[in-house]
């Protein structure tokens, strides 16, 4: 597959259309994360649990993500893809450490999944945090029970740094992973 991968400073900064497309790819991939990015919002970050109430739209989320770097890949017609909400220079508090790049989100459209597009976002995002750092490390977090990302982070060489056990609700884990570069 012919892709051309673009990284902007902010998501915020990226075109008016690109940035139509990517709340348009959250909006489709809302119902795939757990809880669903609706349900997310700053102040409390993973919002779970019964008798949670989720906004209409991941509105909250798509604010929360505007200053985080923005890598897409897109088709010769411009259409978006996949893509990558990034957080540089991002401290987490759960690991007592700050990583050179944390991976928020990850989206590829279910017409592209399966070849091979996730990696080559993860591709560009390793060379990213090389170019802004002495010792560029990536790190993510998702969900115990994420069978589409588990199984490609563990080929990318992720190593497991953290689970908070029942997180997300009866079951389900959160799990932070870690990658120096």
């Amino acid at each position: 597959m012919s892709v051309t991968l673009t990284v902007y400073d902010t998501l915020a900064q990226a075109p008016a259309g690109v940035r139509d497309q990517i709340y348009d790819l959250i909006c489709e991939a809302d119902d795939a994360f757990w809880p669903p990015l609706r349900a997310r919002t700053p102040e409390q970050g993973l919002s779970v649990g019964e008798g949670t109430v989720l906004d209409a739209a991941p509105t909250a989320y798509w604010a929360s993500i505007q200053p985080h770097a923005l890598i897409t890949a897109s088709d010769a017609a411009g259409r978006v893809l996949g893509m990558m909400s990034v957080a540089r220079d991002k401290k987490l508090e759960a690991l007592k450490l700050t990583v050179s790049a944390y991976l928020s989100t990850l989206i590829v459209t279910q017409s592209a999944q399966g070849r091979g597009l996730a990696r080559t976002l993860y591709e560009r995002l390793f060379d990213l945090a090389r170019s802004g750092s002495e010792t560029p490390c990536v790190a993510t977090r998702t969900w115990s029970t994420n069978g589409a990302h588990l199984p490609l982070i563990a080929k990318l060489g992720f190593e497991e740094r953290l689970r908070l056990k029942d997180d997300r609700g009866a079951g389900i884990d959160t799990v932070y992973f870690l990658k120096p570069l």
